[in-house]
């Protein structure tokens, strides 16, 4: 009996031990946010991920915290307001300098300069990195590699007597080609060839093309121009044949039900996001399609598609806590290595922002080769302090209105940019 307490004693001091070994109370804990939030299917891999992380060294521990993407950035956006953000946690990458210029976020810059092996630099895309500098450092990292592609349905194409030779590759291609597979029965639309206002196609998207922009170097609010106002044009007279309110109710049928036009097959080409092709395959869709850039313009075009990545940052709260900084730039680290940006493509589905990791990851998928070449031709919208919604809330009421002819695009248009200009005086007289 006595030997038998000895050894149940030895074993539970042995638990105790180990138990002491793992304790999360005996290590600095960072706060970690995230978008796999329980109930998600990336939500496992992810807790995976830092499990390993955790178990990886004895100085850290971090707690991840996941929330929807809906849900994320108003949590976001208070936590980093009320100075109660995380350690780390994503963002856009796009309003990089309105934080950094804010105080909000640890200088990367220095940290890589003080450890110059921890990251590497010359596997993530100049493009993204720009973004993310501010006077010149760099205060995230990109995280994901978000971009736009032009969805092809083969199936319609070869219903309609087109091959993929026939992928349209300019805007007059582009129209040649959606006439040819819109199918209408008694004036209802049941299949249309393609929409410039359909998915993520957007208008700031189409002026890119053109070499336009909503603002000028200085950020001043354009709009104004002829071609602006061709290219709104070119947008609401697309289909010109169908009414507005036909091309809305065909799109709100599939939206009402959750579906996306393109996988539900009703519409022949859509400009989407890489996240598309993630539903597709997730649905197991047995239809045939491709993807190709997006057409430019006849006249100097230029090949370009709106990239709007995820950021990785490094929250400062101004507690002047040290360890905490120095736990975030480690689990950083680990984040943006080839395997981990692997691992979480894989879980996630998303482009990651490692090129080396994202060539292997679609090293057997063609069309996820093809739209890693389109990543390098990504840009994201510029951020105007006095504006930071002008491309969605501050534009969207203008751009209905010209599309369904309730304003001229002329009036339109002027109407936007009076609004924006009053935005900017607003902001210059509180400065």
């Amino acid at each position: 009996m006595k030997k038998i307490m000895i050894i149940m004693l030895a074993l539970i001091t042995m638990l105790t031990i180990s138990a002491c070994t793992n304790d999360p109370t005996d290590r600095i804990t960072i706060d970690f946010w995230h978008m796999a939030p329980i109930g998600s299917e990336a939500f496992t891999p992810t807790k995976q991920l830092i499990n390993a992380f955790n178990e990886s060294q004895d100085t850290y521990f971090v707690k991840g915290t996941g929330f929807s993407f809906w849900d994320y950035w108003d949590k976001i956006a208070v936590a980093i307001s009320s100075r109660t953000a995380p350690d780390i946690g994503l963002s856009t990458l796009d309003d990089v300098p309105a934080r950094a210029s804010s105080g909000v976020l640890y200088n990367i810059s220095e940290l890589i300069a003080a450890d110059p092996d921890g990251i590497e630099i010359d596997q993530l895309y100049q493009n993204q990195l720009d973004f993310a500098t501010y006077q010149n450092n760099l205060y995230a990292l990109p995280f994901t590699a978000t971009t736009r592609v032009l969805y092809y349905n083969l199936d319609m194409f070869q219903a309609a007597g087109l091959t993929e030779a026939d992928v349209p590759h300019t805007w007059s291609e582009l129209k040649t080609v959606a006439k040819k597979l819109d199918v209408v029965s008694n004036g209802v639309i049941q299949q249309l060839g393609f929409d410039p206002s359909y998915g993520n196609a957007t208008y700031h998207g189409w002026l890119w093309q053109a070499g336009l922009d909503f603002f000028d170097a200085e950020l001043n609010p354009t709009l104004n121009t002829q071609k602006h106002i061709d290219i709104l044009y070119w947008i609401k007279d697309f289909n010109s044949e169908f009414t507005r309110n036909q091309l809305v109710a065909f799109g709100d049928a599939n939206t009402m039900l959750g579906i996306n036009p393109f996988a539900s097959e009703r519409v022949a080409m859509m400009v989407e996001t890489d996240g598309l092709y993630e539903i597709i395959k997730n649905a197991n869709a047995d239809f045939n399609f491709g993807v190709s850039y997006i057409p430019i313009p006849d006249e100097d075009g230029i090949r370009v598609n709106w990239g709007s990545g995820f950021s990785i940052e490094m929250y400062d709260n101004g507690k002047n806590e040290t360890d905490q900084k120095q736990g975030a730039w480690e689990f950083l680290k680990y984040l943006m290595s080839y395997n981990i940006q692997l691992s979480l493509a894989e879980a996630n589905g998303w482009i990651m922002a490692h090129k080396g990791a994202m060539t292997k990851f679609a090293e057997d998928d063609p069309i996820l080769q093809r739209m890693l070449e389109e990543v390098a031709y990504a840009k994201d919208k510029v951020y105007v302090p006095y504006a930071p919604s002008w491309h969605g809330n501050d534009w969207q009421s203008y751009y209905t209105a010209a599309l369904s002819g309730a304003k001229t695009v002329e009036m339109a248009l002027q109407d936007a940019r009076n609004n924006y200009l009053q935005k900017r005086d607003n902001y210059n007289a509180t400065r």
